[in-house]
């Protein structure tokens, strides 16, 4: 067993947040991710074959931005910015009702990533150990409390993922009273930008979208791109056929930014398991006996992206304290 590595599963930003933490405490780490690249829910997506000027050009599909306020996440993201992986977006969002835009709501600063947040993932990543495309299925305990992914041996596991995934894996995981919400995220590419100038629109009191982010804005270079995010309880009744909200998608985003211009280009991606409608205070679960726990944004009081990174930090300091590391 002291041969074996600590095995994270989940290449998003808390598993790999776990990684490093684990990494530091001098420990033997792999990270497993069912994924071709890093980056889970934080993912951005590089337009292929669009029949507009914009291929190769990369969307953010996933989550919109983040935000900073505890001190050790905003030390990372500090040094992301130095490195040009990061940079500060907006603090001002546009707000939308059934009449149209209605006014600016300003809060807290928001992060973006010049190359897509997923770079954001991988720039943290750099160094560990990663195997992509790699599905697991089973996590057990031993009776002395050893641990073992898929039946190998190894030192801990931490499983960072939407908790419904995670119970697959690991059927002695408490049960929870948290729901998830889907979302289908539709990527829009227009001939030009047409629409008022903004960064992004809460859409309030709409049977179709919650949101509306200008992905040129978000990525600096004014590209005309916008994601718009389905309505949960529309995207719960399309997940087996995600492009039926297309028509809707397109049609609500016209009305709320007042343009008659239609796309060029559209696509929709399905998140089924999008954030929890609720997290827990906990930074994240750890077994009563065994080096094996959850991570993610349904803990630490998330659900944002920093909790994400927050919970995973936090949980691999914990495993590699529980395993006796002097990191």
């Amino acid at each position: 067993m002291t041969d074996a590595a600590a095995v994270v599963i989940g290449g998003g930003i808390s598993g790999i947040a776990c990684a490093g933490s684990l990494t530091a405490a001098g420990l033997p780490v792999r990270v497993r991710d069912r994924g071709r690249r890093l980056g889970g829910r934080m993912a951005s997506r590089t337009l292929r074959d669009t029949g507009t000027a914009h291929d190769g050009r990369v969307v953010d599909i996933g989550a919109s931005y983040f935000t900073v306020s505890d001190p050790a996440f905003a030390t990372v993201v500090a040094d992301l910015e130095a490195r040009g992986v990061a940079r500060a977006w907006t603090n001002a969002f546009h707000v939308a009702g059934p009449s149209g835009i209605e006014g600016v709501r300003v809060g807290p600063m928001r992060y973006a990533a010049p190359a897509g947040l997923r770079s954001v993932v991988e720039a943290l990543a750099e160094g560990l150990d990663v195997q992509h495309d790699d599905t697991i299925e089973q996590v057990s305990i031993d009776d002395d409390g050893g641990v073992r992914v898929d039946g190998d041996p190894a030192r801990a596991a931490a499983l960072c993922m939407p908790d419904p995934q995670a119970r697959r894996m690991l059927d002695t995981l408490p049960s929870s009273p948290l729901m998830w919400e889907p979302v289908i995220a539709v990527t829009c590419v227009f001939a030009e930008r047409s629409w008022p100038h903004l960064d992004g629109v809460f859409v309030n009191d709409d049977p179709v979208l919650t949101w509306i982010a200008d992905d040129g804005r978000r990525r600096g270079d004014d590209a005309p791109v916008l994601v718009a995010h389905v309505s949960p309880v529309l995207a719960a009744m399309s997940l087996d056929n995600p492009s039926i909200t297309v028509a809707p998608a397109v049609s609500t985003l016209q009305r709320v930014l007042g343009i008659s211009a239609y796309p060029e280009w559209v696509e929709s991606h399905r998140w089924t398991y999008a954030k929890p409608n609720a997290a827990s205070a906990e930074p994240f679960w750890l077994h009563d006996r065994a080096a094996v726990g959850t991570a993610g944004d349904a803990w630490a009081g998330g659900p944002k992206v920093e909790a994400a990174w927050v919970s995973g930090h936090r949980l691999g300091r914990a495993l590699a304290e529980r395993l006796g590391a002097a990191g």
